[in-house]
């Protein structure tokens, strides 16, 4: 519905109820694989009561609403904070981060700390630390804020400088060059991670002038290496500069969402826990030979088979802490009366032990996104086999990448591809070590708290809940290192423009630039500065 605001300027007003399963959809990150979403009842002001009985005149036709933003803001800028200008320098420095090609590999991050040295020198209170020790042309950043008043243990703030490779040839505009189209800001590192490390420099720079009432150190830390190669961003300062960390209580980085639906903000998915990635290698061996001679016992034949039956197979179902917590909190609003009698069976049973949980959780399943986080999912990536086209090759391998949740066991899973698999001459061996998961981020700490306040002053319709991100980020060395890490993405997105995030034309709503800067100020502001 919408409400008259001051002025008799109209505003959506967007509840639960109106979004219905938009609301609940969004929040599950599954807005466009479920059917039958509820749409918002049609808009009508609120009139004032009549002020006689008499009869009156029908009132004229209104002209058509102007739709409203979803990036429009009703709450005042906070203290120091100036909206315009802040968005105007977030635009400015991503462009200048795009503009610096940071693919990894090679990974070249000291381009891009380089240009952040230059941008915050001379911002008083402010000392930056650039760490070229990651090789060439590798770096990491560290620019701390010094609080007027430190009492408390300083808050971090992680952003990654590195980016995924681009085909050029594909994207509709030239990846590495900042390019502004139809109200978009298209460029490789938009949303991941040179948009989130624009807005927490913006933040930072404008908390400067009120460092003298801050009881705790802000923090920057932007990080090489992020998405993927040797461990020489976040792990690297973790052992060979801790000390510019300064024993931080907390930390805040990518991993969570903040989900448009319907032109209104839906929901803030805070992460709290991330999935952990394997890779796991499939080999087939078996004789070679002349193609003419079809020979049933063919490596890639085989192959073929195991990686099909191990890409159709589920791993059992799980829920943990977090993942109870999220679905909990989405369990009520669901309108869908088969699929919230769903949650509730499953959150109230066991799918191990209880059948009614588990057929509740198998039909959730179905889609392929909820399906994501409530298992240990495979993802077939890579196939290699074959030497020219009238050879039976001897050798094939193909490779799954594997996301495994926090508490499963990888070995068991790998056992069981294995078995599910079941060709003669086919193995499947896990890549690499096996990973201690850290335990999730409680949801007590200030920083928690200062995420959901943000929340609910710009999007206080939203449900804010926490989060089990199935994608890898730096958190995860974070949390194992004893800083409880908090992930979000601070730009609100439709889900369509989030699915670019490592795909062809990625981009970021320039109208979400303001609006993520100002998140990461409040909530840096509120848990850095005395509240009321």
């Amino acid at each position: 519905m919408a409400r008259l605001h001051p002025g008799g300027r109209h505003v959506r007003d967007w509840s639960l109820q109106t979004l219905g399963a938009g609301a609940l959809l969004a929040a599950l990150d599954i807005l466009f694989f479920f059917t039958g979403c509820d749409q918002p009842p049609p808009r009508t002001a609120a009139l004032p009561p009549a002020a006689t009985a008499a009869p009156r005149a029908p009132a004229p036709t209104p002209a058509p609403e102007a739709e409203r933003s979803p990036w429009e803001l009703d709450v005042p800028a906070p203290a120091g904070f100036d909206r315009a200008a802040s968005a105007g320098q977030t635009l400015a420095l991503l462009q200048a981060l795009i503009a610096q090609d940071t693919q990894n590999p090679p990974g070249n991050e000291l381009r891009v700390a380089r240009e952040l040295a230059a941008r915050l020198a001379g911002v008083a209170g402010v000392t930056v630390t650039v760490l070229e020790d990651a090789g060439e042309g590798r770096a990491n950043l560290v620019a701390r804020l010094a609080a007027g008043q430190p009492r408390e243990r300083p808050v971090l703030v992680l952003a990654h400088m590195d980016t995924v490779n681009v085909q050029p040839e594909r994207w509709e505009t030239p990846p590495l060059q900042p390019t502004l189209k139809d109200g978009y800001l298209y460029g490789r590192g938009a949303i991941d991670d040179k948009g989130m490390l624009a807005a927490a420099t913006v933040a930072l720079v404008a908390l400067a002038p009120r460092r003298a009432e801050l009881t705790r150190d802000v923090i920057l830390l932007a990080t090489a290496a992020e998405e993927g190669g040797p461990d020489v961003g976040v792990q690297l300062v973790l052992e060979q500069h801790r000390e510019l960390l300064g024993d931080a209580e907390f930390a805040l980085n990518e991993g969570g969402r903040i989900r448009i639906v319907e032109g209104a903000i839906a929901a803030l998915n805070l992460q709290t826990t991330e999935k952990l990635a394997y890779n796991v290698l499939v080999t087939s061996e078996g004789p070679s030979g002349h193609a003419s001679v079809p020979d049933p016992a063919n490596a890639l034949a085989a192959l073929a088979r195991a990686v099909a039956r191990v890409s159709n197979w589920r791993a059992p179902l799980r829920l943990n802490e977090t993942t109870r917590a999220f679905l909990g909190g989405l369990q009520p609003v669901d309108p869908d009366p088969r699929r919230r009698q769903d949650l509730a069976d499953l959150l109230a049973g066991d799918p191990d032990r209880d059948p009614l949980a588990k057929a509740a959780g198998e039909r959730l399943s179905d889609d392929r996104l909820l399906n994501s986080i409530l298992r240990t999912g495979q993802s077939l990536t890579l196939i290699h086999g074959g030497i020219r086209n009238n050879v039976i090759p001897s050798t094939g391998t193909a490779t799954f990448n594997v996301r495994a949740l926090p508490d499963d066991d990888i070995t068991q899973i790998v056992a069981a591809m294995a078995a599910v698999g079941g060709e003669p001459g086919v193995r499947f061996e896990l890549e690499g070590p096996v990973h201690v998961a850290p335990p999730a981020s409680g949801t007590g700490t200030a920083l928690y708290r200062a995420l959901e306040r943000a929340g609910a002053e710009m999007a206080p319709h939203a449900l804010v809940l926490p989060y089990m991100s199935t994608g890898a980020t730096d958190g995860a060395a974070l949390r194992a290192a004893g800083i409880p890490t908090y992930g979000i993405l601070p730009f609100p997105l439709a889900l369509e423009d989030e699915l670019r995030m490592h795909g062809d034309n990625e981009r970021v709503p320039v109208a979400a630039l303001g609006w993520g800067a100002e998140y990461l100020y409040r909530t840096l502001s509120a848990v850095s500065s005395p509240g009321p």
